[in-house]
């Protein structure tokens, strides 16, 4: 409703700017961590300038993403995903949703028992002006609905954007999706019903309902089928999240927080899909968790990876791969980036000492049927 109301004091603008009085016109700065809705028409134009220099300045790096294409020459049921992404480096990675880059329900050129049977590696990008290169299937976390895809065509040779010359693709800047507040104005873009040559990707201007935690965002901005991957930015024009998903109501919309991205950047860089039968990667130690949640060793298996590089029990764990711990938890936070088999970096006080080991991590065992 309150977006209704907010489109419909923008198309009355234009004739009532012809009553507004000079003071009432004067340029007028929008706050862009505002909260609020415009009360003049002054604000109202100025909401509307900032939004309209922020679409021309994030188009070219809004993408459709295309997963898989028909075989006219098999028959049956076949499966073409469209969803949207943003490029956001300029050599071209690219974020979208887990969702639109995992292989749909029916395979490619038949039908497949299961979601996963066929695992395509690559997607089709197209960028606007109806550009089109293929991009690689990096990480995702189908979990959280983080997905992460990396352009292996060249630039065009003909393209135009800043940098086309040099090589380089069109990119948003990362926001912190930590210091949003409810209430505060963001623009969504995407590819509704999937990408359409005549047509930009379509904007919408809505206001943050609820800051679930710090994986997950929800606006009112309105989504519909083909926006999921898309990207969510503040009125600065960072990118603070990724269309995940409809809520159970037109206005309640669910967004990947850039920092779920960032907390898991270099397995999503490196390829993992994470959570999903994964194997964990682990020290060999049990950590404490009571108290100030120092990490300090409890308990320490007898061949376990930390036995082996040295550690003992008592040992404070003081950095992890240069990291600062001051709780388990940060541990917990640094051993999701790492894989079986990676040598992690220790630092630890033994008494009056300070320590350093070489661990190779193990694998975590899966419970017994």
């Amino acid at each position: 409703m309150r977006l209704r109301r907010f489109a419909a004091s923008l198309l009355l603008s234009l004739p009532l700017a012809v009553f507004v009085s000079a003071a009432d016109s004067k340029p007028v700065l929008w706050n862009p961590t505002r909260t609020t809705a415009p009360e003049s028409v002054a604000e109202l134009k100025s909401l509307q300038d900032t939004v309209k220099g922020l679409v021309a300045k994030v188009t070219p790096a809004t993408v459709a993403v295309i997963l898989g294409q028909v075989d006219p020459s098999r028959s049956g049921p076949q499966s073409v995903g469209a969803g949207s992404g943003v490029i956001v480096s300029d050599d071209g990675l690219v974020l979208t949703a887990a969702h639109v880059i995992e292989p749909p329900s029916f395979g490619f050129g038949g039908l497949a028992p299961r979601r996963g049977d066929a695992n395509p590696t690559t997607v089709m990008l197209i960028l606007p002006g109806n550009i089109e290169v293929r991009g690689k299937i990096l990480g995702r976390n189908p979990g959280v609905d983080s997905g992460m895809v990396k352009i292996v065509d060249p630039v065009p040779a003909d393209a135009t954007w800043p940098g086309a010359k040099e090589g380089k693709w069109p990119f948003v800047e990362i926001g912190d999706s930590t210091k949003l507040a409810k209430g505060q104005w963001v623009v969504s873009l995407g590819h509704p019903g999937g990408p359409k040559p005549e047509r930009r990707a379509p904007v919408r201007l809505g206001q943050m309902v609820d800051l679930k935690n710090q994986k997950a965002l929800v606006s009112d901005c309105t989504l519909v089928g083909g926006d999921s991957g898309g990207p969510l930015f503040d009125l600065t024009g960072k990118l603070v999240g990724i269309h995940s998903r409809i809520g159970d109501k037109i206005d309640d919309n669910v967004h990947v927080s850039t920092k779920a991205f960032q907390d898991e950047w270099k397995r999503l860089v490196r390829g993992d899909v994470i959570g999903r039968g994964e194997s964990r990667a682990v020290l060999g130690v049990t950590l404490s968790r009571e108290g100030k949640m120092e990490p300090v060793v409890e308990q320490l298996s007898e061949g376990s990876p930390s036995a082996k590089a040295g550690l003992k029990v008592g040992d404070r764990l003081l950095k992890l791969n240069g990291h600062v711990l001051e709780k388990t938890t940060d541990v917990d936070e640094i051993m999701t980036q790492l894989r079986p088999g990676d040598i992690a970096t220790v630092e630890f006080r033994r008494g009056d000492e300070i320590l350093e080991a070489k661990v190779t991590l193990g694998r975590r065992q899966r419970p017994m049927p």
